[in-house]
């Protein structure tokens, strides 16, 4: 809320030069690629991506004994447990491991915590929960997207003489677990280049670990095709917000195009029920696939959503994907509730003027759906924001940070205050006393004006580059475009600054709620565009500023350049009397 900052890269004019020289790139293809880094040098292989360029997997630590254990079980007859998490990142990195494990004759089966009856992550009792039915002897246990912090329950399951192999990629604690194998690069700083990986991405290298070493030593595997598997990978790595840089890049866009493929039952019913057509993008997950799985472990149960992806049913699949769909619905409703709470409950007690964060606490808050509220809100006041759902005595809360700021640590330095707290540093969880609210929000407040300045309090809205019209209604431009995707955290959508247009023509629609129409320059060029959520806020104004993000409507059979407006503000050329800072 409130006006940004808008800024433009700097990017190298060297690297820009050598770019349109090479490869014969318009102006601003080649400044968005030197804006993110890429050089005539590396930018074919940005662009293809090849999957022998993913890494081998023996290079983390404890991989290759893990593959080994894991083939050891399969001979020997024992039970693999997967216990995952209740996100889309745990229950796809699940659905990838069992999936990859039943195709080479392991007896393995899943535990997914519940997130009322059980809490989160990997713990004492959810080792003993998993093994209800089942004898402790022979059994292997895999948890993936949890268990780096687990120590307590890796020693439990030890005592039990159960083999645990942690795949995991959140922050670790001082103290490791005493796993058989411990997987997570950000365990090792040499690794630094694959701290990003999301769980399933993780999952994804120990499954590949798994099939190269059974190959190597003739055990198996020879009939498994893992691509067929990176549709989980895509999935789980877009709705876990990692950047889509490196090694996630060359996952994730061949794992669209397995998404795109619907191969699986469960896949086709989703995309169905999410009225999705077959170009399915990174910004399908985020907004429409992934919250309908999340919807099931936000709500209750995961398992409506791992046995979705794992049917082979088409009529079984689109049973759990109806079930998904009202659980969405209610998901939707509750959060809207709780984040309307929230908002009256900062307006009456946080001065947001002289606040550098945001600490907001209501009684039993619908603890699925506190982490949704707790990112609108750090996205909406760009502040870092913890929601606690306070039941009894207890507090449980999700927090959100912002770009320059790392919650794990902040929660760390404050720690005394807490019962529990994990995650990233983008993202957490925590637990504390209610009595401690009062103390712990004032101490946050204060670590966080430590690391923050009011500069980092500012939206900053950052373009690629300046653009014409005519630039953008170049029909050429559009398959650069493509060819930089998949677009996500870490290689957004290009956006480009517009200077001195004016609203050709405009029609609102949906209610109101939204625009489309024509921009036009002094050039008299013109093209479409269409304005989300901006509907009664379009100007009268005739000249100003628009940020937009340039694409093909492809609704009629002949696509046309369609801008959308991400931004606007009056032009200071041509201002009419009002603050030309504002912008919408």
């Amino acid at each position: 809320m409130g006006n940004r900052l808008w800024t433009c890269k700097s990017t190298d004019p060297t690297t820009v030069k050598a770019l349109m020289k090479k490869f014969g790139y318009p102006r601003i293809v080649a400044e968005v690629y030197a804006g993110r880094g890429i050089t005539a040098d590396n930018v074919n292989a940005f662009i293809e991506a090849p999957l022998n360029q993913i890494i081998d997997p023996y290079i983390i630590p404890g991989m290759k004994e893990a593959a080994q254990r894991l083939w050891k079980a399969i001979a020997q007859k024992e039970l693999i447990i997967i216990h995952g998490d209740y996100d889309t990142d745990g229950v796809t990195a699940s659905a990838l491991l069992v999936s990859i494990l039943r195709q080479n004759n392991a007896d393995v089966i899943t535990f997914l915590p519940h997130r009322f009856e059980d809490g989160y992550g990997f713990t004492p009792e959810s080792v003993l929960k998993s093994l209800e039915g089942h004898e402790t002897r022979n059994v292997v246990m895999v948890t993936v997207d949890c268990g780096i912090t687990s120590a307590d329950a890796v020693s439990a399951a030890n005592e039990l003489g159960i083999d645990c192999i942690i795949t995991d990629h959140h922050e670790p604690s001082e103290k490791l677990p005493e796993a058989f194998a411990l997987l997570n690069p950000k365990v090792y700083p040499k690794l630094s280049h694959l701290h990003s990986l999301s769980g399933v991405g993780m999952a994804f290298q120990l499954a590949h670990a798994f099939i190269k070493y059974g190959r190597s030593k003739n055990l198996g595997g020879f009939t498994t095709n893992l691509q067929t598997v990176l549709d989980f990978v895509a999935l789980g790595t877009v709705a876990d917000i990692v950047p889509l840089v490196g090694e996630n890049r060359t996952l994730v866009k061949h794992g669209i195009r397995i998404l795109k493929q619907q191969q699986r039952p469960g896949i086709r019913a989703l995309v169905d029920l999410a009225r999705l057509r077959s170009h399915i993008k990174p910004s399908d997950i985020t907004f429409k696939l992934a919250p309908r799985l999340n919807a099931a472990g936000r709500l209750g149960s995961p398992e409506t959503a791992l046995q979705l992806l794992l049917s082979e049913d088409v009529v079984e699949a689109y049973k759990y994907a109806h079930e998904l769909e009202s659980m969405n619905i209610t998901r939707q409703q509750t959060e809207e509730d709780i984040y309307n709470q929230a908002k009256e409950c900062l307006q009456k007690t946080i001065d947001l003027e002289n606040s550098y964060s945001i600490v907001v606490s209501g009684e039993n808050w619908h603890q699925g759906v506190i982490g949704i509220v707790a990112s609108r809100l750090a996205r909406d006041y760009n502040r870092p924001s913890i929601v606690l759902t306070i039941n009894g005595n207890d507090a449980q809360g999700s927090g959100r940070s912002i770009s320059s700021l790392n919650l794990v640590k902040i929660l760390t330095e404050c720690n005394e205050y807490l019962i529990r707290f994990g995650g990233h540093p983008m993202a957490v969880g925590l637990g504390l006393e209610r009595d401690n609210i009062p103390k712990f929000t004032s101490e946050f407040e204060r670590l966080v004006r430590l690391h923050l300045t009011s500069d980092d309090l500012i939206h900053k809205l950052e373009v690629d580059a300046e653009a014409q019209i005519d630039d953008l209604n170049d029909p050429s431009l559009y398959k650069y475009f493509e060819q930089m995707a998949p677009f996500g955290h870490g290689n957004p959508q290009p956006i480009f600054l517009l200077r001195n247009v004016a609203i050709e023509k405009m029609q609102s629609f949906s209610e109101g709620r939204h625009a489309r129409g024509s921009l036009i320059d002094s050039a008299a060029s013109s093209i479409e565009f269409i304005a989300f959520n901006m509907g009664s806020q379009m100007p009268e104004e005739p000249i100003i500023d628009v940020v937009v993000t340039p694409g093909l409507n492809d609704y009629h059979t002949d696509p046309k350049p369609q801008l959308q407006i991400v931004a606007w503000r009056l032009s200071p050329d041509h201002n009419l009397g009002k603050d030309a800072g504002d912008e919408k």
